[in-house]
């Protein structure tokens, strides 16, 4: 054999093993801090993988749903000075500078995105009936603003069983995650749009690793804790504890966030955004944050990313 018929081999070999061929991306998220989570990870993971370069901008404001982004789109109609949106941006080929603050419609115009992303906000993600007619009008906005746009869907995740309103609603993280993905999947399907699918790595983390609740301590319990005690959240990706100061006593206090996804779940959304934009295999992703004893943590997020990505095609 050649040398040359070797080395093709081994370069196609190569390719294959990385996905399909990298390209250049521009994306718009309109979220909240579920998609600002992705600003930790997301850009460091896409520098690291070959021939994936990434530009990406955030619009956030915390808890935002899907009325609530409409509502903002309908008042910006009337008021262009009205931008209730923090914007952040990580550029990799196509250097922007954005304002601090703007709105829906300015943030659709400001550049030609290939992606757009929408989401429902945390709290309404478990409820269909929440959803519409919402999310018709702002796929109706950013196709008339940016209709070279693929919109794509961010599927989120479900809560830890830390969070109060798992309680109030009668559900679990299981359950919780079960009517988000129906939920998802039913917007999804209406229009044919792909879904980034989060949620789903989280519920495979959380099955694989596995992981395993204990006694969930009462807000009493929570409160008789000392420093430097923190919460055990048993390895899950979603949920963090820290000590801070309490504005109003001015004494410290034990902050419970059990939401968010914390600095291993990050890495975990990040894996799925990379492989579901780019249509690569994340498994061979080299990067990985700087946290104590995480490597093998990080092999089963790669692993569940790609089978939640997979899945879905």
């Amino acid at each position: 054999m050649s040398i040359w018929k070797t080395f093709s081999i081994v370069l196609v070999a190569a390719l294959a093993a990385f996905g399909a061929e990298g390209r250049q991306l521009k994306v718009l998220a309109i979220g909240n801090s579920f998609s600002r989570s992705l600003m930790a990870e997301l850009p460091k993971a896409a520098a690291a993988f070959p021939d994936c370069e990434l530009d990406i901008a955030n619009m956030f404001i915390g808890g935002c749903t899907l009325d609530r982004h409409w509502a903002n789109v309908e008042r910006a109609e009337t008021n262009a000075l009205y931008r209730p949106y923090e914007i952040t941006a990580n550029y990799a080929f196509d250097k922007r500078d954005f304002p601090k603050r703007a709105n829906i419609q300015e943030m659709l115009k400001a550049d030609r995105w290939d992606v757009v992303t929408i989401q429902q906000g945390s709290v309404k993600s478990a409820f269909a009936e929440a959803y519409q007619p919402f999310a018709d009008k702002l796929i109706g906005k950013i196709r008339e603003l940016a209709p070279q746009a693929e919109i794509r869907i961010h599927q989120t995740w479900s809560y830890s069983p830390y969070s109060g309103r798992l309680a109030k609603w009668k559900l679990t993280p299981e359950t919780m995650f079960a009517q988000i993905r129906e939920a998802y999947a039913k917007l999804a399907a209406q229009y044919g749009f792909k879904v980034i699918p989060v949620g789903e790595a989280v519920r495979l983390y959380r099955e694989r690793l596995p992981v395993r609740y204990g006694k969930v301590l009462s807000t009493e319990e929570v409160s008789a804790l000392e420093e430097p005690a923190m919460i055990d959240f048993c390895g899950d990706v979603v949920g963090n504890s820290s000590w801070a100061k309490d504005k109003k006593s001015g004494r410290r206090k034990l902050k419970v966030d059990s939401i968010h996804l914390n600095k291993g779940g990050q890495y975990l959304q990040a894996c799925v955004w990379l492989a579901s934009l780019f249509d690569v295999d994340v498994r061979a992703l080299k990067y990985e944050p700087k946290i104590s004893g995480f490597a093998e943590k990080a092999r089963l997020m790669r692993e569940c990313a790609a089978t939640a990505v997979g899945s879905g095609k």
